[in-house]
């Protein structure tokens, strides 16, 4: 096996299309190039080898978990090349963590890029904090801190740090082609464009109320006038616009609803026992083998976990619904078709 990988690198070639025609092969000198299809295979290998490395700090006696890892012994997150590292704030530990990053940099040619990584403290005093720097030679950063395109944090999200995403919606909104769009076509851009670009927050987090009247604000404005500028030259109320056709609205997404049906799905999730990671972790440290529809929300948990078991309050509603879950997937459109039953019965 390894001795076929190693010939599929060291052996590799390429030709470009250049004016139609192809050019004459050319030998790679450094091995793998980006895009190669063989490359993410290989990095699969490497980073498997890097969990070998980082779970060997178990069985050393001397390393500290981070409080909230030592139960299910996390020593790291990896997603794609982005690399994170937990440790109990004391330097002892941070060099245990390092060291076996630098046997695996050893191994694999592969470095810390020092521009691109920082270090995030809780709860460590200015002294350790010194000794720890010195030693990682990383920056300090602080939270809230963008990853993936929204803000980690654990305290509620505020306006200033969802103003990003009113701001992509507002960008496409001034583009020139939704300038020209007709008055259907802006239902459309509202319907699939706007809201698409907010879906993907509403599954993460509940987003502030002035953020949510904010961007119905900006809708609204851009339906009726075909303008960014939030005005009041509306002739229909909102609410109205946002019920299905059949009852005279235009089916526009009600986001507050959306954002919580997108939100029950988490809960739904904590309450399959789904074997993801995050779910383990928040049964272990809050829920404790409790009934999660009847126990005391946490106090000490994460505004996030407070909002997701607050959901609570909906689930009879939500649940209702025939067509919530299909094959084992939960459908967040059925579940926000059932909140928005009590909605139109006002």
């Amino acid at each position: 096996m390894i001795a076929w990988i190693i010939c599929c690198i060291s052996t590799v070639s390429y030709t470009f299309l250049v004016n139609g025609g192809l050019t004459h092969t050319m030998q790679a000198r450094k091995g793998l190039r980006q895009g190669d299809p063989m490359s993410s295979y290989v990095f699969v290998l490497i980073m498997e080898y890097l969990n070998s490395c980082l779970g060997t700090l178990q069985s050393i006696p001397d390393f500290n978990f981070h409080p909230r890892c030592e139960r299910l012994g996390i020593t790291h997150l990896c997603f794609a090349d982005d690399l994170l590292l937990f440790a109990r704030g004391d330097t002892g530990s941070v060099m245990f963590l390092k060291e076996k990053f630098d046997l695996f940099s050893a191994a694999s040619g592969l470095k810390t890029n020092l521009s691109k990584s920082q270090v995030y403290f809780g709860g460590v005093s200015n002294r350790v904090k010194e000794e720890i720097l010195q030693v990682l030679g990383y920056e300090i950063g602080e939270l809230p801190v963008k990853y993936m395109g929204v803000p980690l944090s654990t305290r509620r999200l505020n306006i200033t740090q969802c103003m990003p995403l009113v701001a992509k919606m507002t960008a496409r909104i001034t583009s020139w082609m939704a300038k020209g769009l007709s008055y259907a076509g802006r239902v459309q851009m509202i319907r699939s464009g706007l809201f698409g670009i907010q879906s993907y927050w509403s599954q993460l987090f509940i987003l502030p109320q002035k953020i949510i009247k904010l961007i119905e604000a900006i809708c609204r404005s851009y339906l009726w006038t075909g303008q960014a500028t939030v005005s009041r030259r509306a002739l229909v109320a909102w609410e109205r616009v946002c019920l299905p056709q059949a009852a005279g609205g235009l089916n526009i997404l009600n986001m507050k609803l959306w954002n919580q049906a997108a939100i029950s799905k988490l809960l739904w999730a904590l309450s399959q026992h789904k074997e993801k990671l995050w779910i383990t972790w928040v049964h272990t440290y809050y829920i404790k083998n409790q009934n999660m529809f009847t126990m005391a929300i946490p106090k000490q948990a994460s505004w996030m976990v407070r909002k997701i078991l607050n959901m609570r309050k909906y689930w009879h509603t939500i649940i209702a619904s025939p067509t919530l879950v299909k094959k084992e997937k939960f459908h967040i459109q059925a579940a926000y078709i059932a909140l928005r039953v009590p909605v139109m019965a006002r």
